[in-house]
């Protein structure tokens, strides 16, 4: 599709220019990140600060293990919402599964995977693991909880699709995207018991998160709910199980294909392989092969701008010039 929902590529900005600019509610934000607060959540969430950081950054860390592993499809699905559990089941041909969504036991993905991890282990001597409090520091992840009060607001909304520079240089909240929530979907949330399949019924914990600019990729918003499971990802409502094969195939080809580009230090490297995850699952492609300056773009998209970089070190996420507190 032409633009991706629940995420949208960005480019980087200040606090000051962020805050207070889209509609919603003032961002919940846990004590250590309280200057890094961006963008606020939509009408129809309130503001809640959940202390669920760790939480949230382990399911982030468990996708890009399952996106890295040779069998793992199935288990990368297990981490989305019910709602894209079930729908992205359905989508598969007869004869198919998740870990054969090509028939041809996801070749192309593994042999991918293969290679990344080949060269991953002779650059730095590891295999797919990390610290995610090396890779998921402040100026990198920024996360924003709530509680859902009203369903009906969302409609068109979540998950979220944003833009900090629109057409007329403003920020905002692009609301009515393909795969938002629709108003069928909301009256599931308002009358079924634990919200039906949709799960944002009132009360329902749920997040934003921003993984800010990095290695010449603009930044990604992720919509997450909350469910009996843990912290789950909300995709676009129109995403298959054949459009996240592909997107996985392009974007950890991309990745393979700059093996010669990758960050001396595996921690920002790190960095890299999430962005090429999380922009998958929302439809994003990573870079443009005829860009001088490689970034995330929705997809299908002519134009856009690119995310500012961030040095090995992992510095700088923001240009707003505050100043990240201690973890």
């Amino acid at each position: 599709m032409a633009v991706s929902t629940g995420l949208y590529a960005v480019k980087a900005a200040g606090a000051d220019e962020l805050s207070g600019s889209t509609p919603g509610t003032p961002s919940a934000v846990s004590p250590s990140r309280q200057t890094e607060a961006d963008v606020s959540l939509p009408a129809g969430i309130q503001s809640k600060n959940l202390n669920s950081d760790k939480g949230i950054e382990n399911a982030f860390k468990a996708i890009d293990q399952d996106a890295l592993s040779k069998t793992g499809m199935d288990n990368l699905i297990n981490r989305l919402v019910d709602q894209d559990r079930v729908r992205i089941s359905k989508s598969l041909p007869s004869g198919t599964s998740l870990n054969n969504i090509d028939g041809n036991k996801n070749q192309k993905l593994t042999e991918l995977i293969g290679s990344i991890e080949t060269n991953w282990k002779n650059k730095y001597n590891m295999g797919f693991d990390f610290d995610v409090n090396k890779v998921f520091t402040n100026d990198f992840v920024h996360i924003q909880t709530g509680e859902v009060t009203d369903p009906n607001q969302l409609v068109g909304k979540w998950p979220v699709q944003v833009s900090m520079q629109t057409k007329s240089g403003a920020s905002g909240i692009t609301t009515g995207a393909p795969g938002t929530v629709t108003p069928s979907d909301a009256q599931q949330a308002r009358d079924k018991a634990f919200g039906g399949d949709v799960n944002l019924e009132k009360g329902r914990n749920v997040a934003i998160v921003h993984l800010m600019s990095a290695q010449g990729y603009s930044g990604l918003y992720a919509s997450l709910i909350h469910e009996a499971g843990g912290w789950k990802f909300d995709v676009p409502n129109n995403l298959s199980a054949q459009n996240l094969y592909d997107n996985l195939c392009k974007n950890l080809s991309y990745i393979d294909q700059h093996k010669d580009t990758w960050p001396t230090d595996s921690s920002a490297a790190y960095r890299q392989l999430t962005h090429a995850v999380v922009a998958a699952l929302y439809d994003v492609q990573l870079g443009d092969m005829q860009n001088q300056n490689p970034g995330v773009r929705p997809s299908g998209s002519t134009g856009g701008t690119s995310g500012s970089d961030i040095g090995g070190s992992g510095t700088g996420g923001s240009t707003g010039g505050s100043t990240t507190p201690p973890r």
